[in-house]
């Protein structure tokens, strides 16, 4: 039963990643008029971007959801984050993408949430139960990071911008 359902959540994966990367695509017709130059290179490079990013965050959903010892209740905390990055990242890259702000939080889906789990996953069973609590704590930190970075975001908080920036900086670096 749990086969079935890692490979149900692994097509679901694959089939959500595959719209993603469609949709980030900008087609180019030969109808364009002249003066309309193709996207910018920066433009494929948050493609790019986004696309490694995507591609570490369903990496870390597969290994939460196949590791027998990693309860449900960090699955569903891990998964929140990888959803909430999977939302929060592509508005970022449109919208401010020259924003610190939006770097840290690619940084965070690209590298830092990816690390943090797999250092965790890596813990024997004995060692694991003892840095639990540091784990959970820094999965709630990483969380309430991005529902405030989801605030900013909604809310257009320029100002809190640079203030979240160096917090995500000083913490997560």
């Amino acid at each position: 039963m749990t086969v079935l359902i890692i490979a149900a959540v692994f097509i679901l994966a694959l089939f959500a990643f595959n719209l993603i990367v469609k949709h980030l695509k900008i087609p180019i017709t030969s109808s364009a008029p002249p003066n309309q130059s193709t996207p910018s290179p920066e433009k494929k490079d948050a493609g790019a971007d986004f696309k490694h990013i995507l591609d570490t965050l369903i990496k870390l959903n597969l290994m939460i959801r196949t590791d027998r010892d990693f309860s449900v209740d960090l699955i569903l905390k891990t998964e929140s984050i990888i959803d909430d990055l999977k939302a929060l990242i592509p508005d970022m890259i449109t919208r401010y993408p020259g924003e610190t702000l939006t770097y840290e939080l690619k940084k965070i889906g690209a590298t830092h949430l990816f690390k943090i789990v797999k250092e965790y996953l890596d813990l024997s069973p004995d060692n694991r139960q003892a840095q639990k609590q540091a784990f959970e704590k820094t999965i709630e930190s990483l969380h309430d990071v991005c529902t405030r970075s989801r605030q900013i975001v909604d809310n257009n908080e320029i100002a809190e911008f640079k203030t979240m920036a160096q917090f995500l900086g000083s913490k997560f670096s």
